[in-house]
């Protein structure tokens, strides 16, 4: 093979494919300036900065759009060259007004540019044009006596987060950058990623961190403590405050890209009503009492609990938004020393329908895909997720794979942001998955679109769903799901003929009577186009909480333990036994809404609740706040005073993830650091720490030291798993499981060669309508779910100036159904359910579908899950938050008191 090579400014450089010649200097350390070309952008050609000189051709060459070819020479720094950049800089500088930029003391790239080429003022006549500070948005700012129209911006907003806000107005000296139709940053369409401001290279825009100027004394590579996607964050720090945040831009998972709960919404960190010591009961009052009182009380009152009523009178639920060491210690410490299975975490109530749904089909609770599958897919589905709002780096990513070319197929019952973006839209009525699922199969089997050498090698059931499916009515599935039969045939051949896909799914599929079955049948199809295992495509759900994926993982699970080892496998249990120096008991325990119905009868008398606030969060509020309120003792682990610590009898203060060290495990089996960036506040002490000192007052010895050592000992509880799984190899990007050795590299695709239960297996499920889909008197179907500006129950956000941009829950009602209620977008509603009653704000919408309502759950004082039942799936005992039967009343159509 013959070397092929250009020359850079004397230098010898290999030739790479499709290289420009502003790549290829950057590669061997030439720099080149730019201001258009940003990072992670397409080459603009608008400031021609980057002109260089290339031998046997008259004029410069822009570097950002010439290819490197074989036996080109190029200086990049000829005295022609210089003086044309100069000339090009003193230009720019000339249309803003003196003292705008400061090349004495450069703070941007472009005071550096200046500097460099020693431009303190415009040679040329002033051009600056009137402007106005934009000081409307509470994180970012836009001062257009800035702007040098670079397209940065513009570039960034369309190819990174697919949001297209900016645009240039006007020509020549006129031109001046606009945000869509609005005249403000806040009223625009910006979602404050911060994507702009990363690569503005005069601060035009910035941000309220960037502003402040706080000169950071310390940078911590961490993991971003919101959703389940696991962004990688630096976190700069001085003098143990956050200073600023942004994206590691080296990231495997979010490539340097955030959102503005990752990026901005950190203030809840240092607010002032972070717990910050103890707190113990004294009659109607919560008061301060030492780490040692405190430790001592606990253990004292959980043996004689465990002394009067038995180890099964006791209960805990771990917590999702703390780390996989604080899990782990935990869940031991209620099995192996009080003696109870009674272990239960949050994907109880999101994604434990999902969990045994994939690992009864496939063998595994967890996506089978990566992140990076995104990119490579052709089709993408979208099945009960709303991954912009919910997870907003991966629903960037899945917009960008759809400007590019696949494929998307949305299911949802509201419109959400990616139905714009869908090749086919499919707005089922809330809780029939099933019904349509099967009616997409029954198309792809009887048009012949299937992966029939799949289905023959690797998945069991495949004759049997082919009978299935014949006795099927598309019509009657149709008119069930509520969707036309040819719109459920145009995704059903988009599927069969762009396939393997990509299947994204969430909350909800899992949050329904049927949603085991609903995550069942989704499988069915991506077994029947032999999907899962294949590059591009597979099973990805979306977990909601940092560590929900995790927390599952260490064993916080009635019926398994660390690595979902069953309790009731007698050599499990001697095994682990063995390591704990312990006794595991056998019998499964109960899961967290089995442990709410058993406080509240009286059965289980002590909780230990850790990081979640269930009295918001958990269904049926009025039933769990009265279990709460029935306990002998309730110990609660929390960041802030929540509506579920108001019960307790101990609140134990807990650092955040911004505070500790461990690992966080993201939604596609990724185990990565969490590290401390700055200390946490007064007394307030990391999970893990206080589950070894309580183990410790209750009889164990624990010696644990550090987070790295609880790693050390889950590797060796679960070694299939997390055998190779070690604080010194997860690096900045983690390893994704299963790691069964140090050797070994993590598993990026799951079900590659075979399923790990050996063979696939397709299930026939008929559709089984919810308890709440037909309810006299109650005609409107309540959705609930999450919004983008706020994270779970809004405990930290809240306390954020994301409470600017979200400011309360409202209900979505369609135009129709608010026009036939008499209600205006604004007004005050009551809505009512079989369960409970709340008062909203109304916010007419064509989201929704008529007949269908949607609410979050972020503001305590909105009482969402006072709505929402006590309707369970039966196989996974996961709640029905996604269908609840509600009448709306407003003042005028209330009757009178009699």
């Amino acid at each position: 093979m013959i070397d092929r090579n250009a020359t850079i400014d004397g230098m010898q450089v290999s030739i790479h494919a499709d290289e420009t010649v502003l790549e290829a200097a950057t590669r061997v350390g030439v720099t080149i300036p730019t201001l258009c070309k940003g990072r992670d952008l397409s080459p603009e050609g608008g400031c021609r900065l980057c002109l260089v000189e290339v031998e046997g051709t008259s004029r410069p060459q822009a570097a950002c759009h010439t290819k490197l070819a074989d036996g080109m020479v190029i200086r990049t720094a000829t005295d022609r060259i210089e003086s044309l950049r100069r000339d090009i800089l003193d230009l720019t500088l000339s249309a803003h007004p003196d003292q705008t930029f400061d090349a004495s003391s450069p703070q941007t790239e472009f005071e550096e540019l200046l500097a460099q080429y020693d431009l303190h003022r415009s040679s040329y006549p002033d051009r600056a044009m009137p402007a106005t500070l934009d000081q409307t948005h509470p994180y970012l700012r836009y001062d257009p006596s800035r702007c040098i129209l670079c397209r940065r911006c513009i570039d960034a907003c369309e190819s990174i987060q697919g949001q297209f806000v900016f645009s240039i107005e006007s020509r020549g000296i006129q031109s001046s950058l606009c945000y869509g139709d609005d005249d403000s940053f806040l009223d625009s369409g910006c979602v404050a990623c911060g994507a702009c401001v990363d690569r503005c290279p005069t601060a035009a825009i910035t941000d309220i961190d960037r502003i402040a100027r706080v000169k950071s004394d310390r940078v911590t590579r961490t993991t971003c403590g919101y959703c389940g996607v696991g962004c990688q964050i630096d976190v700069r720090s001085r003098d143990g405050r956050i200073t600023e945040i942004g994206g590691a831009k080296d990231a495997v998972v979010n490539r340097g890209h955030l959102c503005a709960k990752g990026r901005y919404a950190h203030a809840y960190q240092s607010a002032d009503d972070r717990l910050t010591q103890p707190l113990l009961r004294n009659g109607e009052h919560l008061e301060p009492v030492s780490w040692d009182e405190a430790i001592d009380w606990v253990s004292t009152r959980i043996l004689s609990i465990g002394k009067r009523w038995g180890p099964d009178a006791l209960g805990v639920f771990t917590s999702s938004r703390s780390t996989n060491e604080a899990a782990y210690l935990l869940q031991k410490m209620f099995r192996g020393i009080i003696g109870t299975n009674n272990i239960d975490c949050c994907a109880r109530v999101c994604h434990s329908s999902t969990a045994l749904a994939l690992r009864t089909v496939t063998g595994t609770g967890a996506a089978s895909a990566s992140y990076e599958d995104i990119e490579l897919a052709k089709c993408i589905v979208i099945a009960g997720a709303n991954p912009t709002e919910a997870h907003p780096v991966v629903g960037s990513r899945i917009k960008q794979a759809v400007l590019d070319g696949a494929k998307l197929i949305v299911i949802d019952p509201r419109r959400i942001e990616l139905a714009e973006y869908a090749t086919c839209f499919l707005p089922l009525r809330p809780g029939t998955n099933v019904a349509l699922f099967n009616a997409m199969a029954k198309l792809l089997i009887e048009s012949g679109q299937v992966d029939v050498r799949y289905l023959e090698e690797r998945v069991d059931g495949w004759s049997e769903l082919e009978k299935f499916v014949e006795g099927l009515s598309l019509e009657q599935s149709a008119q069930t799901c509520g969707v036309a039969p040819d719109r459920i045939a145009d995704a059903a051949q988009i599927l069969g003929e762009v396939g393997p896909a990509l299947f994204v799914h969430g909350l909800g599929l899992s949050e329904l009577t049927q949603g085991t079955e609903s995550v069942m049948t989704l499988c069915n199809l991506g077994m029947l186009t032999g999907s899962i295992g294949k590059p591009g495509a597979g099973m990805l759900p979306l977990r909601g909480q940092n560590n929900v994926q995790g927390n599952a993982d260490m064993g916080a699970m009635p019926n398994l333990v660390t690595g979902y080892q069953s309790v009731q496998d007698s050599g499990v249990r001697e095994r682990v036994g063995s390591i704990w120096n312990a006794t595991i008991p056998t019998r499964p325990g109960k899961t967290i809404p089995e442990m709410i119905d058993a406080a509240a009868a009286g059965e289980i008398r002590g909780l230990w609740i850790q990081g979640e606030d269930v009295a918001q969060s958990d269904p049926n509020e009025t039933h769990v706040r009265s279990a709460l309120n029935n306990l002998e003792l309730l110990v609660v682990q929390e960041l802030f005073l929540s509506e579920t610590a108001q019960y307790a009898d101990l609140v134990l203060p807990a650092a955040g993830a911004l505070e500790q060290d461990g690992t966080f495990t993201n939604g596609e089996r990724r185990i990565q650091r969490v590290r401390a960036a700055v200390e946490p506040p007064g007394q307030a002490r990391p999970d893990w720490e206080v589950a070894r000192n309580v183990a410790c007052a209750l009889g164990a010895h624990w010696t644990y030291s550090c987070a790295d050592d609880v790693m050390t000992e889950i590797a060796a509880v679960a070694p299939a798993i997390f055998g190779g799984v070690a604080f010194d190899r997860l690096g900045d990007d983690g390893l994704q499981w299963p790691c069964p050795d140090r050797t070994h590299p993590g598993t990026r695709r799951v079900h590659e060669s075979e399923f790990i239960r050996g063979r696939g297996q397709l299930i026939c499920v008929e559709h089984i309508a919810s308890p709440e889909h037909s309810v006299d008197g109650f005609p409107y179907l309540l959705i609930t779910g999450r919004v983008l500006e706020h994270y779970n129950v809004g405990t930290m956000t809240r306390r954020t100036p994301n409470r600017t941009l979200r400011a309360e829950d409202t209900l979505e009602i369609h135009v129709r159904d608010a026009a036939r209620e008499g209600i205006v977008d604004g007004s005050r509603v009551d809505i009512e359910s079989q369960w409970g009653s709340t008062n909203v704000v109304a916010q007419v919408s064509q989201r929704v579908q008529p007949g269908h309502v949607f609410l979050s759950f972020h503001f305590p004082e909105t009482h969402t899950n006072r709505l929402t039942g006590p309707q369970r799936d039966a196989k996974s005992n996961c709640p029905e938050y996604k269908v609840t039967a509600v009448r709306l009343r407003t003042p005028e159509t209330q009757s009178p008191p009699a």
